[in-house]
């Protein structure tokens, strides 16, 4: 089981022993929102790439990180893909505490819908570091943290949205969802807050290349007559096979 699955799973079984009225609306237990942080304690993170020694503990090191959501560990043998489910359990229930209010009511559904999105956005964005790490290494790349940290919060909103007709989360509250999506990418902290610079494929695409290849073998391949670059190497996002391990802490 993969390590989103793993986190939605566990959040799930809470969402479905809520009780439920007349008409299936959520009837919620106030005390799942004592004592959370409001979201944007969970949106001003440093950079989430570890760039110190690597050694087998480091899953279990980050496991007391106060206020990340998710680290990715760079290839020293496979990458490291770390999700930290005590955060994510109270980011999560933070943004529904958030942003239910004024609404008449949520259903399990909703719920769930939301759930699907706020662990995909974590796992897709360190997913995206993964993907970084090798194409960087393959095109000739040099790391930038805070242009990175943009690219990868611009890249997991769009597979949000690029799935979210055709899963749990295209079944939500049209209002209750653009809410949620709002509230869940209000990043504070620097590179981070910059997605909206990409936030489309127009701006994603070439700025990924930009980042990911050098201007010599870029410009070598569009001298010879290569013009679809860009769409090239945003189709490996997601493709690669092999080279990290899950891990939920």
């Amino acid at each position: 089981m993969t390590a989103d699955a793993r986190i939605i799973n566990a959040i799930a079984n809470e969402i479905n022993a809520l009780r439920t009225g007349t008409y299936d609306e959520v009837i919620f237990d106030e005390a799942i929102f004592v004592e959370l942080p409001e979201p944007d304690y969970f949106l001003s993170p440093d950079p989430d790439v570890y760039d110190g020694p690597d050694n087998e503990r480091l899953p279990d090191e980050f496991a007391g990180h106060p206020h990340l959501l998710g680290v990715y560990v760079p290839m020293h043998s496979p990458g490291r893909v770390i999700l930290l489910q005590r955060n994510l359990h109270r980011f999560y229930w933070s943004l529904i505490a958030q942003t239910r209010r004024g609404l008449p009511y949520l259903t399990k559904l909703d719920l769930l819908g939301a759930l699907d999105l706020v662990v995909m956005q974590t796992y897709q964005h360190e997913l995206f570091h993964f993907h970084c790490d090798v194409l960087r290494q393959l095109l000739g790349g040099h790391s930038d943290p805070m242009r990175e940290e943009a690219l990868a919060v611009a890249w997991s909103r769009q597979r949000i949205l690029n799935q979210a007709w055709n899963s749990r989360i295209g079944r939500m509250n049209r209002v209750f969802y653009h809410r949620l999506l709002d509230a869940a990418f209000a990043y504070r902290s620097p590179g981070y807050r910059d997605w909206p610079l990409f936030a489309d494929d127009a701006r994603f695409r070439p700025a990924l290349l930009d980042y990911l290849a050098t201007s010599a073998s870029v410009g070598r391949l569009q001298t010879s007559g290569v013009a679809n670059l860009a769409d090239l190497v945003t189709g490996m996002l997601g493709n690669i096979s092999g080279g990290y391990k899950e891990y939920v802490r």
